[in-house]
């Protein structure tokens, strides 16, 4: 049970990050401060830190196999991310097989290098 709420905490957290910072984007895009590509290479970073950071948290507070727990979180967020694309009526397509790849990869990088940060 404590594995579940850890992980719906960090649902929470991953929510609350992408909701503040689509804010802070659309208020740049709004203003015209930054061209379309600098924003969708300011979105991919932020998307692979905000997956490493939630991978990171989880593994750090999982007994073993970091790795497993980052792709785990890593899943449950890409199916976050899934189910609100298609609440708004956006289809992914085959190209973002990559992206939801790389993604993947960050957050199991996170949970590994969470599971060897442990506090003791």
């Amino acid at each position: 049970m404590k594995k579940y709420k850890s992980v719906l905490k960090s649902l929470g957290y991953f929510s609350l990050s992408i909701l503040i910072y689509l804010l802070v984007i659309t208020t740049f895009a709004h203003f015209n401060l930054f061209s379309y590509k600098t924003v969708s290479v300011i979105s991919f970073i932020f998307m692979c830190l905000l997956f490493m950071i939630s991978g990171f948290n989880l593994g750090r507070k999982s007994e073993k196999r970091g790795y497993v727990t980052g792709a785990f979180i890593g899943g449950v967020n890409i199916l976050f991310i899934l189910i609100l694309s298609l609440i708004l009526r956006s289809f992914p397509g085959i190209k973002n097989l990559l992206y939801f790849s790389i993604l993947l990869l960050s957050s199991t990088l996170g949970g590994m290098f969470g599971i060897n940060k442990k506090r003791n």
